[in-house]
């Protein structure tokens, strides 16, 4: 199959991300050990789950889901390292590997699957806190929405979605496998977005990506990439109630993808609904010599 050159375009597509807290021991076991540096503090670092339902691409339309192991730098420039990648076509396998340097695989993925996440009916302090903590994210949703919600359209979602925490909820599953492995993370469906086909128009926010380091099988490592990836405009961005990252009973994991789930939530979660999403031009870094552990 022959590709495109890149940049990429990825218009209309819609992101569901929640940014959590990995454990510095288990990022290290998945992140480079040579070339970048691991950002952390107090033992902690910054990853989360994307969930991604790409409309339309170079390659067709496909759904993926990363998982982010942490925040790393190279000199000046700061971006996320993802450890885990599952894509649902082989075409999207194949871009993601020979064109950005993404550990991409394919498999499916599937909304659903239900989790009950119980919280104790007393609450305690840790759990009065994380509520008082709801409480100030919508009263600064409200703050948004007076600010810029004229502006940037879905940053006016009501307040009242950023609910307080119940005692016991319901979620779905996103369940994704690959290589006979299963991950499940926490999930309570998208919110509907109706598209009205008109022009959008807005901000837009460069991230610069770093990938590579895929092992070949002369036993050598791909180079070290950096790639700028740009979102932006889009016709909506929610706020939305924290979910759990975590993994379902009975479900197999290999050790590098269990440590870098299940960790506290760092914010919010955000969705994005018809964002166009643009991957530049991968720029070599180096070639290293030390690979990653785990996966």
């Amino acid at each position: 199959m022959r590709l495109p050159p890149p940049p990429w375009e990825f218009p209309n597509a819609r992101v569901w991300y929640q940014p959590t807290f990995v454990p510095v021991q288990a990022a290290r076991a998945v992140t480079p050990t040579s070339g970048l540096t691991l950002l952390s503090l107090f033992g902690w670092t910054l990853g989360g789950v994307f969930v991604v339902e790409w409309q339309d691409s170079p390659v067709g339309p496909y759904q993926e889901v990363a998982v982010l192991s942490g925040l790393v730098a190279r000199g000046l420039s700061i971006g996320a390292w993802a450890s885990h990648i599952v894509v649902t076509t082989d075409a999207a396998v194949l871009a993601g590997r020979s064109v950005f340097g993404l550990p991409a695989r394919q498999g499916s993925i599937d909304f659903g699957g239900s989790i009950f996440d119980v919280v104790p009916s007393s609450p305690s302090p840790r759990a009065e806190a994380a509520e008082a903590v709801w409480g100030a994210a919508a009263a600064l949703a409200v703050l948004l929405k007076t600010a810029v919600g004229a502006a940037v359209p879905g940053v006016a979602e009501p307040a009242e979605r950023l609910r307080r925490p119940p005692r016991a909820r319901l979620f779905e599953g996103v369940e994704f496998r690959a290589d006979n492995e299963v991950g499940v993370c926490g999930w309570d469906g998208w919110l509907d977005e109706r598209d009205d086909g008109s022009e959008v128009e807005g901000w837009s926010v460069s991230l610069p990506s770093f990938s590579g380091l895929l092992p070949t099988p002369s036993g050598t490592l791909t180079p070290l990439l950096r790639y700028p990836l740009t979102l932006g405009p889009a016709r909506r961005v929610r706020l939305r109630p924290a979910v759990r990252t975590r993994t379902a009973p009975g479900a197999v994991l290999s050790e590098g993808l269990l440590g870098v789930l299940g960790g506290p939530s760092a914010s919010p979660c955000i969705q994005v609904d018809g964002v166009l999403v643009v991957a530049g031009r991968p720029a070599e870094q180096e070639l290293v010599d030390q690979g990653v552990q785990g996966g």
